[in-house]
């Protein structure tokens, strides 16, 4: 039976910082069951790829060899009866070339399509789905996106992490049918960036600066189409961590204005981030006064050991050392 497979939801970067915090620094259970985090753990560095956010609607083609092929919104199976913009007309006419860039991907990634569900997310763009976006005046057509996602036949309340996500490439070229208007985002204008998650803020400038100086005055990807000044919605950043999919999006402030309480990444000031930065490592966090609290917090001098459980105690007496010490 076809049940819907939901794509999810694309973060903002402050939620994927804090994800990436307690992924990278979690390190077992205590004896009551509750997690640990290392804080001494440095976290990573991960180089991240970066394709502008096409403004139209979600949408996605499925298939499983036991329930055959279906369509999707962001939230809901559609037919020609039931449609979302005329997607799933544009879909069942063009069957047979998604049906294609299935099978080709599932040949290439050896995906048992009678024991798993491909399904292909994309944006349904153009026409007259969104106002002045990068697409607009262009015939509505679907953008591929950078993942597609394998899904087992039968839900469960695992679902979510049997299911994985791979990328919408065969060797190095990115699946699509020009001819079915079917496109994929990675043949348009990439970038790469690197973020380092000890000082994440620092990358959220250059973000925020691809965003205003490329994407939003003249939509790369309405370019490419021929279409000049369309604003752009700005990016989707993606990457992989401990061997999950990461993604969030970085609006502008143009975009913005079109739609009311947008959330928009305000540009950080990296000179005071730098000082930030350096106050910790060349004042606050001291060797000497961590290991002077350590002390006395575990009352090593008498045998003590360190305890996960006073590591709330153990923070509490450092900040208000550094408060009384430094905070002039």
């Amino acid at each position: 039976m076809k049940r819907f497979i939901s794509f999810g939801s694309i973060e903002q970067f402050r939620n994927i910082v804090k994800n990436i915090e307690t992924t990278a620094r979690y390190s077992g259970q205590d004896e009551n069951g509750e997690p640990i985090f290392d804080e001494k753990l440095v976290l990573p560095k991960v180089i991240a790829n970066i394709s502008e956010k096409i403004h139209g609607t979600n949408a996605s083609v499925c298939y499983g060899e036991r329930d055959g092929f279906w369509v999707q919104s962001r939230k809901n199976i559609i037919n020609v009866e039931e449609d979302n913009a005329d997607c799933a007309l544009k879909a069942y006419e063009h069957q047979e070339a998604w049906m294609k860039l299935i099978r080709n991907l599932a040949e290439f990634y050896k995906i048992d399509l009678n024991k798993q569900i491909v399904s292909l997310y994309y944006e349904w763009s153009g026409g007259n789905i969104q106002k002045k976006t990068a697409l607009t005046g262009l015939a509505k057509r679907a953008m591929l996106f950078q993942h597609f996602k394998v899904s087992p036949l039968e839900p469960s309340l695992e679902d979510e992490t049997s299911a994985y996500w791979l990328e919408t490439r065969i060797t190095d070229e990115w699946v699509s049918d020009v001819e079915a208007d079917i496109f994929n985002i990675m043949n348009f204008p990439t970038y790469e960036i690197e973020i380092n998650f000890e000082e994440p803020l620092l990358s959220q400038n250059k973000m925020i600066a691809l965003v205003e100086n490329e994407i939003e005055p003249s939509s790369p990807v309405g370019r490419k189409f021929g279409v000049e000044g369309n604003i752009g919605e700005g990016i989707v950043v993606t990457f992989m961590f401990q061997g999950n999919l990461y993604r969030f999006k970085v609006k502008g402030e143009k975009h913005a204005k079109r739609v009311k309480k947008l959330k928009v990444q305000q540009p950080i000031d990296t000179l005071k981030e730098q000082k930030k930065i350096d106050f910790v490592n060349n004042y606050a966090c001291r060797t000497w006064r961590l290991e002077q609290i350590y002390n006395e917090i575990f009352d090593v001098i008498n045998g003590g050991v360190g305890d996960i459980k006073k590591m709330g105690q153990y923070l509490k007496a450092f900040h208000a050392d550094v408060m009384k010490e430094e905070g002039d």
